[in-house]
């Protein structure tokens, strides 16, 4: 069987473009009026939800296909702390330079002050009955970056287990799907900070997402024909929900049925037909990630030039929103050129030599001894 591969799916750098996108349009909307009211909330706030939803299964699928190998029947597993070494050193360099520069903005000594700077920088979370909030740290659309560092712990941890890797995944369903009713509505804390997001319903995303990258890695595969008719149905739910603005929240009892089925449908359909999308689209997934942790200093640039030079009112206008996403857009160019594919692949390269090193000095001091 061919070996399909993240890299080759054109689908997935779309979804990631497109979803990064909504939901710098949806912060962007302040512009139009007080989030939550007037055409900025419908329609754009529906579009955010749900790209953040697809970022999380999105997830999950990647780690799945680019850590798990099965060969002539023997699956093979990589070694945690690689995996762990090779997430962390592509998502925490522009994490932390995004992180100091709103510190640095919006610093005033109440809100952003250095306990919780710290406390951001290391994804240490406070409950709170913002859900999925549980967390505002620093930069606050940090808090889904939050979740996604306790996965890929977790996923560790899992990797760790190997032969039961699948069992592993499985205990942690049952209690992503036990914790919440159990849990109630703790006391605010650090402790039940970690609790929550290990807890959290929204876990079942990812694991939605490993099991859908598990399908694509399987021998099945849909007919032509069923292939073209999955792309086609994909998108109906979550356009539903869209449309008639119902069920806007994050996980599956929200948008997250929606999101799954449309990633499922995608994605098999791509199996067997091998989408192409053009390249402007797939690059807009490449500089997804800058486009997300940086649109929020973009904004700050505009409400600075709108004052500044008196462009015109800094919630009104979508001159601004345009004006956002071309800056945004500029930002992340660079960002991902310099911060995430120089600067992190270093980082990585640097730890993942490190790494192999001490561990064959480990395995050659036990055979000498």
């Amino acid at each position: 069987m061919a070996d399909h591969s993240a890299s080759k799916l054109d689908i997935i750098q779309v979804l990631r473009g497109l979803a990064a996108t909504a939901v710098m349009l949806w912060h962007a909307s302040i512009f139009l009026g007080p989030y939550d009211t007037g055409p900025g909330a419908v329609l754009f706030y529906p579009l955010a939800t749900m790209g953040v939803d697809l970022f999380f299964l999105i997830c999950g699928f990647v780690m799945y296909i680019t850590t798990i190998r099965t060969v002539n029947g023997t699956t093979f597993t990589q070694q945690p702390a690689v995996f762990l070494i090779k997430r962390l050193t592509r998502i925490y360099p522009l994490y932390l330079l995004c992180t100091l520069g709103i510190f640095a903005i919006e610093w005033s000594g109440e809100r952003q002050t250095q306990d919780l700077l710290m406390r951001s920088l290391l994804f240490l979370p406070v409950y709170n009955d913002q859900f999925p909030n549980v967390f505002a740290p620093t930069m606050t659309i940090g808090w889904s970056i939050t979740y996604e560092v306790f996965f890929y712990l977790l996923f560790a941890a899992a990797l760790c287990f190997r032969r039961n890797f699948l069992q592993i995944l499985l205990f942690w369903a049952v209690v992503a799907i036990m914790a919440p009713m159990a849990m109630g509505h703790p006391p605010a804390s650090q402790t039940y900070g970690i609790l929550a997001i290990l807890g959290s319903d929204l876990n079942l995303l990812f694991l939605a997402g490993i099991l859908i990258g598990a399908l694509y890695r399987s021998s099945f595969r849909l007919s032509r024909n069923g292939a073209v008719t999955a792309a086609i149905l994909a998108p109906l739910p979550g356009m539903y929900q869209y449309l008639t603005q119902t069920g806007l929240s994050h996980g599956f009892e929200g948008v997250g049925l929606s999101m799954a089925l449309l990633f499922l449908l995608l994605i098999m359909a791509d199996k067997t037909l091998d989408i192409r999308c053009s390249r402007p689209l797939t690059y807009l997934g490449d500089i997804s990630y800058s486009i997300y942790l940086t649109h929020p200093l973009a904004m700050w640039a505009m409400m600075y030039s709108n004052e500044k030079f008196a462009f015109g009112n800094p919630y009104g206008g979508c001159a601004n929103i345009a004006a956002i996403l071309m800056l945004t857009l500029g930002i992340s160019i660079v960002t991902h050129q310099l911060i995430e594919r120089r600067l992190s692949a270093r980082l990585r390269d640097l730890l993942l030599s490190a790494y192999f090193g001490f561990q064959h000095k480990a395995v050659t001091g036990r055979s000498r001894n």
